[in-house]
Formats: C-alpha cells, structure tokens, sequence
C-alpha cells in the first residue's frame, strides 16, 4: 500500500501548536529569568535611588 504524500508531514495546527508552546516556554523562561534577576538583589542592599551611587561619582574633580 502506498503512503499519501501528506502523511508524513504533520498537520498545520500541529505545527501551529508546537510553535505557540514554545514561543511560550522562551517568553516565559526569559521573564522568570529576569524577575529573578531583579529579585536577586546580589547580596549589597542598596534600596532606593541611590542604587546608581557611581552615576553621581563626576570624574573630573571639582577645584572651587
């Protein structure tokens, strides 16, 4: 018996669905990622604005 040319190829909504679960698995995975990543605070405690302390640090000195 032979085999129909479509029958080795899987239906579009397969595929479909295979996509629409992974798209979600990566978007998923890279938001967890980085709410753990914000979350994760790496031990230092800064809080507040002053997180950025070195933005305010001018590299040329001031001499007045």
């Amino acid at each position: 018996m032979k085999k129909k040319p479509n029958d080795d190829e899987p239906s579009v909504w397969v595929t479909v669905l295979k996509l629409v679960i992974g798209l979600t698995v990566i978007i998923g995975g890279v938001g967890l990622a980085l709410w753990y990543a914000k979350d994760l605070d790496n031990g230092y405690g800064t809080t507040g604005s002053d997180k950025w302390g070195i933005s305010k640090d001018s590299p040329v000195r001031m001499k007045r």
